[in-house]
């Protein structure tokens, strides 16, 4: 009953965590593995990359957690991690990442927080169809999107993670919103 009460709070999960306690580390990720589960599927392949993502992500949580200094969340912390350990997986395992590269390139501020996707007002569409269109974006569309829309990075961080041009990472911005706006029409059967 003590060790449990113990474990009560989530700074005293971290400080056991920090101390290495095996059973701390263990209700840790089984709180968040599902949702960070989720945060590596946005951005690997496939669902056995983004396992070897959630593992190697928490491998490095339990690493780096006595550097937490509290300036977020703990989930917020944790889910940083998992992109960055996600993006550095796909790197790893393509042979060679794909972003297209034009010399027009559609400009949109990084201010620019809010992408509506304009549907017929009696249609809806569910968030998981929604991810799940997402997921039919090329991977470079997909990465861009999914960091900058719903992770809030802006250009010049993504193209810091990415190891492209902030130019670029806009046109492929511009290039998933404007898939992704077919995508959902052809989903909803709406022309």
């Amino acid at each position: 009953m003590g060790k449990e009460k113990k474990l009560a709070s989530e700074q005293d999960l971290i400080s056991a965590c920090i101390d290495n306690d095996s059973r701390a580390q263990k209700i840790l990720f089984e709180t968040y593995a599902p949702k960070m589960l989720g945060v590596c599927a946005r951005y690997c392949s496939n669902m056995e990359d983004a396992k070897d993502a959630l593992h190697e992500g928490f491998i490095k949580v339990f690493r780096l957690i006595g550097n937490f200094k509290g300036n977020s969340t703990l989930e917020t912390w944790m889910t940083r991690l998992m992109i960055n350990t996600s993006i550095d997986h796909f790197k790893k395992s393509i042979k060679y990442l794909h972003f297209e590269e034009h010399e027009k390139v559609h400009q949109y501020s990084d201010e620019e927080s809010s992408y509506s996707i304009q549907i017929e007002e009696e249609e809806q569409i569910k968030t998981e169809d929604l991810y799940k269109i997402i997921e039919q974006l090329p991977e470079g569309y997909r990465l861009v999107f999914n960091l900058y829309v719903i992770e809030g990075y802006t250009h010049k961080e993504i193209a810091g993670e990415l190891g492209i041009s902030a130019g670029t990472s806009k046109s492929q911005l511009a290039r998933a919103r404007t898939m992704l706006k077919k995508l959902v029409k052809e989903q909803l059967n709406i022309g």
